[in-house]
C-alpha cells in the first residue's frame, strides 16, 4: 500500500484514480510539507474516499516549536478533529534534538480519535534510536516516518531496520522511494505501506506509469 503526498483537492483525487490508498495532504511541498489552508483540508476531506493524513507544521523553519506555535499547532489539531480528518501527521523536537515530548503530549491530548503519524522531524533527532525509544512511551503514535536519519530510504536502510527492530508503531519508511528500490525496501523492513512524494511525479506533477510501476514492483 502506498500513501501518497499531495497539496490540493486536484491532486487529491488524481492520487486516488490512479491508486493511492492513503493520502498525506501538505502544503509547500519543496519546504518538507507545512500545514495545509482550511479550505483544502475542508474540501479534500468532504470529496475523498480514501483515508486522509493532514500535516500539522506551523512553518518549516525547524521542528523546534515556541508557544506560540504550539498554539497554533494545538488550534490545527482541532480544527482537523472537528473536520473529520483519519489523522494528522506531526513532528517536534527540543532544541537539545531530542523528542519534544511536552508538546507531543499535548497533541495527544487534542487529536480525539486520528491517527497520529510522527514524521520525518525525527530524522533530525541528535539520537534516532533514542527517540524511538521514547516514542514507544507514547502508544497514541500510530506510525512514524522516516528515512532512516538519511536523505533517502535507500540510504537509511540499515538505521531503518535498526528502528523497525524496536519501534512499537509502525515504521513508515519515506524519502526517495521509486519503483527501482520499492521492493529491496519493502523485502528488507518487512513493511507493507511506504510513503511516496517525488517518486510518483513527474516534472513535478503526478504520473499515473510511475504509479502503476510502485504497484507492481511492490506485489512481486
Amino acid at each position: 500500500m502506498i500513501e501518497v503526498i499531495v497539496t490540493t483537492l486536484t491532486e487529491a483525487k488524481t492520487a486516488e484514480r490512479f491508486g493511492a490508498d492513503r493520502l498525506e495532504l501538505i502544503a509547500d511541498l519543496p519546504a518538507g510539507g507545512t500545514t495545509p489552508s482550511f479550505g483544502t483540508i475542508r474540501n479534500v476531506l468532504e470529496q475523498a474516499t480514501i483515508p486522509v493524513h493532514v500535516m500539522i507544521r506551523p512553518h518549516a523553519d525547524s521542528f523546534v516549536y515556541n508557544e506560540e506555535d504550539a498554539e497554533t499547532i494545538l488550534a490545527d489539531v482541532g480544527l482537523c478533529r472537528e473536520l473529520g480528518a483519519d489523522g494528522i501527521v506531526f513532528g517536534a523536537l527540543t532544541s537539545e534534538g531530542r523528542i519534544d515530548e511536552a508538546l507531543l503530549g499535548e497533541v495527544i491530548k487534542h487529536k480525539g480519535e486520528m491517527a497520529l503519524t510522527f514524521h520525518r522531524a525525527i530524522d533530525d533527532a541528535v539520537d534516532l534510536m533514542d527517540a524511538i525509544t521514547v516514542l514507544n512511551d507514547f502508544p497514541e503514535v500510530d506510525h512514524v516516518l522516516t528515512s532512516g536519519g538519511q536523505a533517502t530510504a535507500l540510504e537509511g536502510l540499515n538505521r531503518l531496520s535498526a528502528m523497525h527492530e524496536v519501534a512499537e508503531m509502525n515504521v513508515l519508511p519515506g524519502a526517495g522511494i521509486t519503483a527501482d528500490n520499492v521492493a529491496q525496501l519493502i523485502d528488507r523492513l518487512g513493511v507493507d505501506f511506504v510513503h511516496v512524494g517525488g517518486g510518483v511525479r513527474t516534472d513535478g506533477r503526478l504520473d499515473e506509469y510511475k504509479f502503476k510501476a510502485i504497484k507492481q514492483q511492490m506485489a512481486r
